[in-house]
This record gives structure tokens, sequence and C-alpha cells, in this order.
């Protein structure tokens, strides 16, 4: 509340320009609280190294048994992945980790983002993990299926628009399929 008060003495403002701020910041206000207390629920959940970043492909790095984590937190009770679009998941499929979903709301629950995701997402996704390693063999068998074909085809601007980002070998064989 020292912000409150501070806010009131510095620039003036009343009770009622402060309910009125407070009100339209309402979700920006429980998003940050929650990644606060993110922190805490990880470290009780044994990570360490755990670490406010605020990265576009997530809000916190941590470790665990050796093994690097990016953790997105998510405080409202929407759809956890309903804002992974296809051009943050071309970016969180460049991550060197674990990608996790940390689900505030009623109660915190930690999903590995990958199982959470829709169909159509989870193919995306798998598409960037294959082209940007070079894995041709996983390219290959993704596109076996004339269903993955379809879905992959509605994001080709977000696949072309990443497309140097592509192992060299990943390319050539993309560049054959569309």
């Amino acid at each position: 509340m020292k912000t409150i008060e501070e806010l009131k003495e510095k620039y003036g403002l009343t009770d009622e320009e402060i309910d009125y701020a407070l009100d339209k910041a309402k979700g920006i206000i429980l998003g940050f609280a929650m990644e606060l207390r993110a922190i805490k629920v990880l470290e009780d959940m044994s990570f360490t190294n755990v670490k406010y970043v605020d990265l576009p492909t997530h809000d916190i790095e941590a470790e665990k048994s050796g093994n690097k984590y990016y953790i997105e937190v998510k405080a409202s009770k929407k759809s956890p992945t309903r804002e992974y679009s296809a051009y943050k998941l071309a970016m969180i499929a460049m991550l060197e980790g674990t990608h996790l979903t940390l689900v505030m709301q009623p109660t915190p629950q930690l999903y590995t983002t990958e199982e959470i995701l829709s169909e159509p997402k989870r193919v995306l996704l798998h598409f960037f993990q294959y082209a940007y390693r070079g894995d041709i063999e996983g390219l290959k068998s993704l596109m076996n299926s004339e269903k993955t074909k379809l879905i992959l085809s509605t994001y080709d601007k977000v696949i072309r628009s990443y497309s140097s980002k592509y192992s060299s070998d990943s390319l050539e064989f993309i560049k054959s399929l569309f």
C-alpha cells in the first residue's frame, strides 16, 4: 500500500482516480502477483535457481535434477495455452530445455506445455523442433499424415517467417513440401 500512498502524495491522485486505475489494471496486477507467488510454489516443488526473467516465451527459469526448465505462469482460469500463438510456439521450440506451464488458479498445477497444447499447436511445435534440430526423420514422420499436412498448411506464413532458423537439411526438405 506504500505505492498507493506514494501516488497520492507525489501526483495528487484522489481515491476515486486510484480506484479507477486499480480496476483497469486488476488483471495486470493479478498476473504480476501470481508470478511472484509462482517462484515460491516452484521452490516448494524442489526447483532450484528459480529466477524471474519475463521473456516472450516464459516468465521464470529454473532447474531441477540437473535439467533446465522454462516456465510460463498463467494466473487466470482461462485455457492456459490460449495465448500460445504460432509465433510463440516457434520461439518455444528454440529453447534448450523443457517448457512448462504453471496454472495458478484455483490451485497451482504444473504441466509440460506440450501435453496441454491442442493437437494443431502440438503438431506445429513438433514441426519447429524437428526443423531447428535438422531431424529429417522426425519431419518425414510428421508429414506422413494428410491431417498433419493440412494442419501445417494453415500455419504457412509463420513456417516461412522462421525458415532462416531451420537447419539447412531441414530447409531443403521443407521446401520440397510447400
